[in-house]
């Protein structure tokens, strides 16, 4: 994989002729250690973790390796926006990830746990990415000794994923429910039955754009399989209220909604500094009154604009413009 396919602003597979109103993406991530190591929090030097890069990379050949010590900052912040590596990656002195050739598949080495499987789509597909996962987990299980008990399942360093190790995640835009103040509530509910929300970079992050990442908690005590059933059934419900709030903003609110999505567009066709925060919700804003009908844009494309005005790809201009100015040259571009 070339540096240039690296550095574009969006993964192959996160590409979507006919982008869904409410789901944006769907993750499957297994937590794996191995037997023979440290866990990589622990490690007593670098030597420790390139061990661990040197023997995951033998047991996946047909993968491109990527160490994050021959990246710039820069390229670094790249993978974290599009979703292929995680910012805590980033503070490891010995880290690297693995990529397919789409991007749909990625494995950071020596984050929390020696490896963290990610195999990602951009529907509901759970079952399918997590067989896809799957594959490769056995492939190094295969090769490689795997931290596992009899009782407890996967061995990780964080007590939360011992079990089956598996996250399941999905990200939907949500603009309905969080313009009526609705996530709070949500949130409080989900979360009694093992689920959470998070921002659009998981734990402790930002939300931007109404964009939510809805996933489990708890990976101990349950299959895989009934841990996917059931975060669908929650996605599930979550969307079908997404969808019945939107037809209440239609329908009671059509005026002060009609306002909002024609104000978010004259702020993206006409600004000429924006920030990220309020550009992703004009953006979400938009991507609302077209969902609604109200207004229709060629080529909009709100996942891949999404990943597009993140700092990460506005900082390698020769020119002297500010970031939030390069921002808004490239929504006046693309929305018209």
């Amino acid at each position: 994989m070339s540096e240039k396919e690296i550095n574009s602003h969006i993964s192959e597979w996160m590409r979507d002729e006919a982008e869904q109103p409410v789901v944006m993406s769907s993750r499957i991530r297994l937590a794996r250690n191995l037997d023979n190591h440290v866990h990589p929090l622990m490690y007593p030097s670098e030597k420790e973790g390139e061990r661990v890069i040197n023997e995951v990379q033998d047991a996946l050949p047909e993968l491109t390796l990527q160490r994050l010590d021959t990246m710039d900052q820069q390229s670094k912040y790249k993978l974290v926006a599009k979703h292929l590596i995680s910012p805590e990656l980033i503070k490891q002195p010995a880290a690297a990830v693995l990529l397919n050739e789409d991007e749909s598949l990625s494995l950071m080495v020596n984050e929390e746990d020696h490896l963290r499987i990610q195999a990602m789509g951009n529907d509901l597909s759970l079952h399918t990415l997590f067989e896809k996962a799957s594959e490769v987990d056995d492939q190094i299980d295969q090769e490689l000794d795997i931290s596992f008990d009899e009782s407890l399942g996967y061995l990780t360093t964080c007590p939360t994923n011992i079990g089956t190790g598996l996250r399941a995640s999905v990200m939907l835009h949500l603009p309905g429910l969080s313009i009526m103040k609705r996530m709070n509530r949500i949130a409080q509910t989900i979360n009694r039955f093992g689920f959470t929300i998070r921002g659009i970079y998981g734990e402790g992050s930002q939300v931007y754009g109404h964009i939510y990442q809805i996933s489990n908690q708890l990976t101990l005590g349950k299959t895989e399989l009934e841990i996917i059933d059931s975060l669908a059934e929650v996605v599930q419900q979550i969307i079908n209220e997404e969808l019945q709030i939107r037809e209440q903003l239609n329908r009671h609110n059509h005026v002060e909604t009609l306002d909002r999505v024609y104000r978010a567009l004259g702020v993206l066709k006409y600004s000429r500094l924006i920030s990220m925060e309020e550009a992703s919700f004009r953006l979400s804003e938009v991507k609302l009154g077209i969902d609604l009908g109200y207004i229709e844009l060629e080529d909009f494309k709100f996942n891949e604009l999404m990943i597009a005005i993140q700092s990460a790809f506005l900082l390698d201009s020769e020119d002297d413009k500010s970031v939030n100015e390069k921002r808004s040259d490239i929504l006046r571009k693309h929305i018209k």
